[in-house]
């Protein structure tokens, strides 16, 4: 998916990155400056701001460098981290109701020239970085999530399955096998929750 330019990823996201490394931690926050995110402290390590916003293009090449040197295992664990760490409203109870909610979160975390890409206030929702799409399936506990943004298929895969197992531990997510994938060059992935 082709990124717009001036699109920013918020700081609060960082300390769930540094978290999937566990105690590899100081090459984390080593991946994290090499892109742009943080700088040094005194002793090397990296200092960040969690109130700041961050270039997308940098929060997604810094995946690109994991998946590349570390496998999609760790991006997954990325993912999944980062789903541990998200404020859910109370209105969330579920798993249907915490994955019709993942679209509003996802672009509340974004923001495109210094506009925070949802506004709860109004329900305005700025376009420029896909959708997570959801679908539940009447009648079962199952349901479908097509994800069109620009994070790696594997962040995907650990945050969609994590937060579904904040309601259900038992939930398990799975790509579907007839579906395009990021991963091949497609604009999308599809997945199924069931739980």
């Amino acid at each position: 998916m082709a990124i717009q330019s001036g699109i920013e990823v918020t700081g609060r996201a960082i300390p769930a990155a540094l978290e999937a490394f566990g105690e590899f931690t100081v090459l984390a926050g080593q991946m994290l400056m090499a892109n742009g995110i943080g700088r040094p402290d005194r002793n090397g390590f990296v200092q960040l701001d969690v109130e700041s916003w961050y270039p997308l293009e940098a929060y997604l090449k810094m995946y690109k460098d994991i998946a590349e040197q570390l496998g999609d295992r760790l991006v997954r664990k990325l993912g999944a981290a980062k789903a541990r760490h998200a404020r859910f409203p109370p209105s969330l109870m579920d798993v249907p109701s915490a994955m019709q909610a993942m679209d509003v979160g996802y672009h509340m975390n974004h923001r495109h020239h210094g506009r925070v890409m949802f506004d709860p206030m109004t329900g305005t929702m700025l376009e420029g970085i896909g959708h997570y799409r959801y679908q539940q399936v009447p009648g079962q506990h199952r349901v479908i999530m097509c994800c069109d943004n620009p994070y790696p298929c594997a962040f995907d895969q650990g945050i969609l399955e994590a937060m579904a197992q904040r309601f259900a531990p038992t939930a398990a997510l799975t790509h579907d096998p007839l579906r395009p994938c990021r991963k091949k060059g497609d604009p999308g992935c599809t997945y199924v929750i069931t739980w």
